[in-house]
């Protein structure tokens, strides 16, 4: 069980890392729509197109699938850690996080090149619900927090981390759909995919403290 607390580090750093190294070698490549900048600022390109072609495309689906079911493994133990909620709730949050999970391996498995080939509409339908269900899961994870537990006052740095990606995860998301409408270009919708992306990770990985304290505890 103890090895089992490693899981939130593994959901930030297999994501991330599939995303950076699958973006760092294809731009060793000429591939379409893929260009050599800092996609968190400048927003070159979105996260697909870096994982779309070659090695690149085998490092990409391989590794988001498989960081998809260490998402999903979160979400279970996180249920088993949270029998303070009220079951519902409980089952609710988790039922969603696992959702999210899942639609992201619906977008992740529909990236066989050439980009002709490739179902757009329902790539962007499960990634654009992926991120949607997974924030409202992770804020209803935070909510948790505070609307049931006896240690609701005491905001410790884990749950500070939690507020922020949850924070501003919510702006992003609004921004993306406010943007739309503006039609300021793709720039900043793909730097606001690549945070995301980050912020859910980094969501993740905030439970790695708080799951090994309660193991200790319940030993």
């Amino acid at each position: 069980m103890r090895s089992l607390t490693g899981i939130p580090l593994i959901c930030l750093l297999l994501s991330q890392g599939t995303i950076i190294i699958s973006y760092l070698i294809s731009i060793q490549f000429d591939r379409p729509k893929v260009e050599t900048c800092n996609p968190f600022l400048q927003g070159c390109l979105n996260i697909t197109d870096a994982g779309i072609y070659g090695l690149e495309g085998f490092v990409f689906r391989g590794g988001m699938i498989a960081a998809c079911a260490f998402f999903i493994v979160w979400w279970l133990m996180n249920h088993d850690f949270s029998l303070g909620l009220p079951k519902w709730f409980n089952r609710l949050k988790t039922a969603m996080g696992i959702l999210g999970s899942i639609l992201l391996i619906g977008s992740t498995a529909v990236l066989i090149p050439p980009r002709s080939a490739i179902p757009w509409d329902e790539h962007i339908f499960f990634a654009t619900f992926f991120f949607l269900i997974t924030f409202v899961a992770q804020a209803l994870d935070l909510a948790g927090h505070y609307l049931f537990r006896a240690e609701k006052q005491v905001l410790t740095v884990p749950l500070k981390i939690k507020w922020i990606c949850v924070l501003m995860q919510g702006i992003m998301i609004a921004s993306v759909f406010v943007l739309r409408e503006l039609d300021t270009g793709d720039w900043i919708g793909n730097a606001i995919e690549w945070w995301l992306a980050l912020l859910i990770g980094i969501y993740y990985a905030s439970n790695h403290g708080e799951w090994k304290r309660k193991l200790r505890i319940s030993q």
